[in-house]
C-alpha cells in the first residue's frame, strides 16, 4: 500500500497494488496529477475506486477518475449527492453485500459520519462506507475513515491489516472552533480507534496505518506510541504521510 495523500486539507488517496500490478484505490480526495504520480501513472493498472464518501478530501479527482474509465464504487446517497449520471462509470454498492475488483474481494459497511448543512445550519448524517479488502497476498484489511465509532466487530475474520483514521486526541481539541461539532460527531478520537483495536485485535494483525490526523488536534508521537503500547511490538503501527509505503505481503520472502 502506499499512501498518496492524507488529512482533510491535503486530500485522501492511498493504493492497494498486488504483485501483478493491479491497483485499487481506496478514495480519490485530492488532485488527479497527485494520484497520477503516486502510480507511477500506470493508470492503466487501476481496477476500481472505493469511495467512501461525498466530501471533497475524498472526492476531489473522481471526475478525471471516471474520464479515464475507471469505475468508482460507493454508496447510492454519495452517488446523489455529487449528481451522478445514470450510465457515467460510479456504482451505488449495497452495504454489507461482497463484489469483487480484479483479484481483491470487497465489503462495504455502514460508518457514522455527519456533515454541515448549510441551510438548518445544523449536522446532518453523511452516509460513508467504510470497507473489508480481501487479496490472497494480504489477507484481510479494513479500511476506516471519517467515523465516530463502529457497530460492527471483525474480530472472527483475523484482520491482518488496518488503514484508520485516528482524527484527534480529545485534550487537544479547541471547544471553540467552528466545527467543533463536526469533528466529535464525524471523526475518530485516538481513544475511540484504541478501544476499536483492543476489541478487534487478533495474532493475525500485521500492520496499522494511522490516517486523516487532524493538524491541530493531533498529537502524532502521542497517537503512534499508544496505539502501539495497544497492539505489542509484534504489529507494525506508523502514521500515514504522503510516500509511506507498507508492506502488506503475508509472505516474508
Amino acid at each position: 500500500m502506499r499512501v498518496i495523500s492524507t488529512g482533510s486539507t491535503k486530500g485522501n488517496c492511498y493504493a492497494l497494488q498486488s504483485s501483478t500490478g493491479e491497483i485499487v484505490l481506496l478514495d480519490c480526495g485530492c488532485k488527479y496529477k497527485k494520484i497520477l504520480r503516486g502510480i507511477d501513472y500506470q493508470i492503466n493498472n487501476v481496477e476500481a475506486v472505493l469511495l467512501s464518501h461525498g466530501h471533497g478530501d475524498h472526492t476531489e479527482a473522481f471526475k478525471e477518475i471516471m474520464d479515464a474509465g475507471i469505475q468508482i464504487y460507493t454508496n447510492d446517497e454519495t452517488m446523489e449527492y455529487l449528481k451522478i449520471i445514470t450510465g457515467e462509470l460510479m456504482k451505488g454498492v449495497p452495504e454489507r453485500h461482497p463484489f469483487r475488483v480484479g483479484s481483491f474481494n470487497v465489503i462495504p459497511f455502514n460508518l457514522p459520519h455527519t456533515t454541515y448543512d448549510k441551510d438548518t445550519k445544523q449536522l446532518v448524517p453523511c452516509p460513508n462506507y467504510g470497507y473489508l479488502v480481501e487479496h490472497n497476498e494480504m489477507g484481510k484489511l479494513l479500511y476506516m475513515t471519517d467515523f465516530e465509532y463502529c457497530i460492527y466487530s471483525f474480530h472472527k475474520m483475523k484482520i491482518a491489516h488496518l488503514v484508520i483514521e485516528c482524527n484527534y486526541c480529545e485534550e487537544l481539541v479547541d471547544k471553540t472552533e467552528a466545527n467543533y461539532s463536526h469533528r466529535l460527531k464525524g471523526h475518530c478520537s485516538l481513544s475511540t480507534c484504541k478501544q476499536f483495536i483492543r476489541q478487534n485485535r487478533t495474532e493475525s494483525l500485521r500492520t496499522v496505518t494511522l490516517v486523516h490526523l487532524s493538524g491541530q488536534a493531533s498529537d502524532a508521537r502521542k497517537i503512534q506510541k499508544e496505539i502501539q503500547e495497544v497492539v505489542g511490538d509484534n504489529v507494525l503501527v506508523q502514521i500515514g504521510r504522503a510516500g509511506l509505503e507498507v508492506d502488506l505481503n503475508l509472505c516474508p520472502f
